[in-house]
């Protein structure tokens, strides 16, 4: 992989109202990465991929590709290549899959483009093109996640944030999803940032992790590191090092 800084967080602060939830969170994603955020509920981890995606209020700075980021609209940075998939996924559920695929591409033009991508979604998710008249709502967990990876994906974004992609899914279907995820970080180059309590998968598709507690990072490191570091084992992978 790549190391040349792509994505680029310096002292950055965040949070909701008067409160603050991230305190000078520095860090970097190497172009074509996988970045693994860890860390105990309540650390921030959430708020971080807002911060990246415009949906929170933000001080410091957030660059991609050189390009800044911070204080932009959602929208914005949506169309500069940044696609959020929330914890819980975000899935429009009274609409089709087809409907949720085609939202996905809101920022791209030309027809046949867009039917194209969405040949290249059926590819990596082979159920959702025999689900595509059927309304979110009915699908599976595992194939709404599906879906809500399909959509972001159908942006063809840069860089891909991913909440808890394995919050209620077995964990057959965690596996497989976290499979395809590397898949399409492979084959696509696509940067991804993945906030994960699963720090066993998450870590076996990443480049490089960081520990978030309490709105700052306490540790950073390649994937290997982390999971060789004493804290992290106890805490998060169940052993002693």
């Amino acid at each position: 992989m790549s190391t040349d800084s792509f994505l680029t967080i310096s002292d950055l602060s965040a949070g909701y109202g008067d409160a603050r939830v991230l305190h000078g969170v520095n860090l970097s994603v190497g172009r074509g990465e996988i970045c693994a955020i860890l860390g105990p509920n309540g650390a921030g981890k959430t708020t971080l991929l807002r911060a990246l995606s415009g949906a929170v209020w933000t001080r410091g700075s957030v660059r991609l590709d050189g390009a800044g980021l911070a204080r932009r609209s959602p929208d914005a940075i949506a169309r500069r290549g940044v696609a959020h998939v929330p914890e819980g996924r975000g899935t429009f559920m009274p609409l089709t899959v087809e409907e949720n695929l085609r939202l996905g591409a809101f920022t791209r033009r030309g027809r046949g483009e867009v039917e194209a991508d969405l040949d290249r979604i059926h590819g990596y998710f082979p159920v959702l093109k025999t689900r595509l008249r059927q309304v979110a709502g009915s699908l599976s967990g595992g194939e709404q996640q599906m879906l809500a990876i399909g959509r972001a994906l159908m942006s063809r974004p840069r860089l891909l944030l991913l909440d808890e992609p394995s919050l209620g899914l077995a964990p057959l279907v965690t596996r497989e999803l976290f499979r395809i995820v590397r898949t399409i970080n492979e084959q696509e180059r696509t940067t991804v940032v993945v906030v994960e309590q699963n720090a066993h998968l998450a870590l076996d598709i990443a480049q490089q992790a960081h520990v978030l507690e309490s709105g700052r990072i306490v540790l950073s490191g390649s994937a290997d590191e982390i999971r060789a570091d004493e804290q992290v084992a106890q805490s998060y992978l169940g052993y002693r090092v």
